[in-house]
């Protein structure tokens, strides 16, 4: 019976450390410990906030770069231009893709649901599930209408991340994935489909553009939303800062909008293609 009595203080003893050790497991938090495996973690990269220019910031643009040379690389391995597109289509959807599926996750699990974050109407977030369509559909006008809040827009949103949560937290996956699938897409455009932009590109991009904010000025109004930061500037150090509180803050985006567009326009601003010749749609499209 002593034996017996020992035996079954033992598993309870047994049972006991083993909750613990669960509950510890559970509740394990890599910022607090110093001891258990910080050395996965940060190998991992789990990190609760995003820090501009870390590690993190400096892979996923590693990761952005790798991947849109390998996308041009495949698009121009293709002989037929149905192959491009096909190419062309694959890479937009998937950033497209995600966003679509984050967003619904967001509506079906997240309480109370965020329209700022499901809604598509943040300019990157309604490109992004437009893309897909300029390049299957080979389409110059969307393309330019595009180019120029892509190449500025996106390339600034990259460098300095208006993001608060770091890697794995799907905000942040989101971000990237989208804002490198973007650049992606339109670089695509540029090397696969020799698509270029012209002056009276740059006067209709940014006619789009301005059509644009307005329409989201309304969607804020009603909604009670801050799509594209015209309500209030984010929460992060960005180009805004430069210009005061609001309203100023968004007339000093229209001169910056201004000069990141004739920016982006520099590389093509001396190039003789005729606009007619990038206008045409394929054959098949007719």
């Amino acid at each position: 019976m002593a034996v017996l009595g020992q035996k079954s203080t033992v598993r309870q003893k047994t049972n006991r450390s083993q909750e613990v050790t669960r509950l510890n497991l559970l509740h394990f938090d890599p910022k607090k410990s110093e001891s258990i495996l910080p050395t996965v973690y940060q190998l991992l990269l789990f990190v609760p906030d995003f820090d501009s220019y870390s590690l993190e910031h400096l892979l996923w643009l590693v990761v952005g770069a790798a991947s849109t040379i390998f996308w041009i690389w495949m698009g121009k391995k293709q002989t037929t231009e149905l192959g491009q597109r096909r190419i062309g289509l694959m890479q937009s959807l998937i950033p497209a893709g995600l966003w679509v599926v984050l967003s619904l996750y967001m509506v079906f699990f997240e309480i109370p649901v965020d329209l700022g974050l499901v809604l598509p109407f943040h300019i990157s977030y309604f490109m992004n599930l437009l893309l897909p369509i300029m390049l299957w559909r080979r389409s110059f006008f969307l393309f330019e209408i595009t180019y120029y809040m892509v190449m500025g827009g996106c390339i600034q949103s990259l460098l300095t991340p208006a993001l608060e949560h770091g890697f794995p937290h799907y905000l942040n996956f989101r971000f990237f994935i989208v804002h490198m699938g973007l650049l992606q897409s339109i670089l695509y455009a540029i090397f696969v489909y020799r698509f270029r932009p012209t002056w009276l590109s740059f006067g209709r991009a940014f006619l789009w553009t301005n059509i644009y904010f307005v329409f989201v000025l309304g969607i804020n109004y009603l909604l009670g939303t801050n799509f594209m930061y015209l309500s209030k500037k984010p929460n992060v150090a960005t180009l805004l800062d430069l210009f005061g509180e609001w309203p100023w803050y968004i007339v000093g985006a229209e001169f910056l909008c201004l000069m990141i567009f004739t920016l982006v326009m520099l590389p093509f601003a001396f190039d003789k293609v005729e606009e007619t010749s990038l206008t045409a749609p394929p054959s098949h499209l007719l």
